[in-house]
């Protein structure tokens, strides 16, 4: 049987599609995931990220982290405190906003707190908080919420913008007097964050200071006409910014592909687009100065997360 030229291409054309095929999937086969190493409780936050916009990486593994130790394997940590070896209550960093970067971590998202009241009420000022001068107004607080403790704690010990005592003793000391410095609204001790919400969201003149997170995560439409500032400070032309911290660190691997693929997500990782999307998923803000926050409150902490001389992170 005689075989035409046509023919013969067309066999020489369907062999060499199905080598191809066949070296592509061996080598997709061979090819490793890239191991993303997450606190517990963000496994699930994060499945989402990647696959609302996955990374240039076709695989991805995620696993939790135990926090005990570095992962042994080639990957990105993704954590809210990457320094395992680290005992301190509080750690400072001075003009984090301008760097994003500390002992190999990329910041890619931040949770600051903030003062939040309704709009028609005026700000909270260190008068009225050091002086207990605020009048017909209330400051609240979720006396059951530990960080919340530790938050308003910090601004009670703080030396300074960036300075803080070392060891717990004096932690320990004012978290056991707090509540009884007459600066909260009466019964608060006992409430939790719902109970503060529902109160603030009241016709009562009130204060409340929290995380961009807590305000964000709490479902009531009314929340817009809640404004966020600067927790207020006097004594210095400088101010701190008390932050919740998420943190990409690149494990690394022996493995020179793999190596590259680190570079190459962590780049991804930097981009506002993506610092945007993962900020939207965990009810924060993106790090980068081009993110995009969600609300004008999330965009005054962020403006605020921006211009900071001191950041500081307080670790349970």
């Amino acid at each position: 049987m005689k075989i035409n030229k046509k023919t013969i291409l067309i066999i020489c054309a369907a062999v060499t599609a199905a080598a191809l095929l066949t070296v592509i999937i061996s080598v997709s086969a061979k090819q490793k995931p890239l191991i993303w190493y997450v606190d517990e409780g963000l496994e699930k936050k994060w499945e989402q990220i990647l696959t609302s916009s996955p990374p240039q990486s076709s695989k991805n593994l995620i696993q939790v982290w135990d926090s005990l130790k570095l992962p042994d394997n080639g990957g990105i940590l993704i954590s809210f405190k990457p320094w395992v070896e680290t005992q301190e209550k509080v750690k400072v960093f001075h003009r984090l906003s301008w760097d994003l970067e500390y002992e190999g971590a990329h910041v890619i998202a931040v949770d600051p707190w903030m003062i939040f009241n309704k709009h028609t009420n005026p700000p909270l000022t260190s008068e009225m908080i050091y002086s207990n001068t605020k009048g017909a107004g209330s400051i609240l607080i979720p006396g059951r919420d530990t960080q919340t403790v530790h938050a308003w704690t910090s601004r009670f010990i703080q030396e300074r913008p960036g300075q803080f005592p070392q060891g717990n003793d004096i932690w320990k000391e004012w978290e056991s007097k707090l509540f009884d410095l007459n600066i909260f609204a009466s019964g608060t001790r006992g409430y939790d964050w719902h109970a503060v919400f529902f109160r603030l969201m009241s016709s009562e003149q009130a204060w409340i200071y929290a995380p961009v997170s807590a305000v964000r995560g709490y479902r009531d439409p009314r929340k817009s006409i809640l404004q966020a500032s600067a927790f207020p400070y006097s004594g210095s032309d400088e101010n701190s910014l008390l932050v919740k911290i998420l943190w990409a660190l690149p494990v690394d691997s022996k493995s020179k592909r793999t190596q590259k693929s680190l570079e190459n997500t962590m780049n991804w990782l930097k981009t506002p687009e993506i610092q945007t999307i993962i900020a939207n998923n965990l009810d924060i803000i993106p790090a980068d100065p081009y993110g995009t926050p969600y609300d004008p409150a999330s965009l005054t902490a962020h403006r605020l997360w921006l211009t900071s001389v001191w950041i500081y992170s307080i670790y349970e």
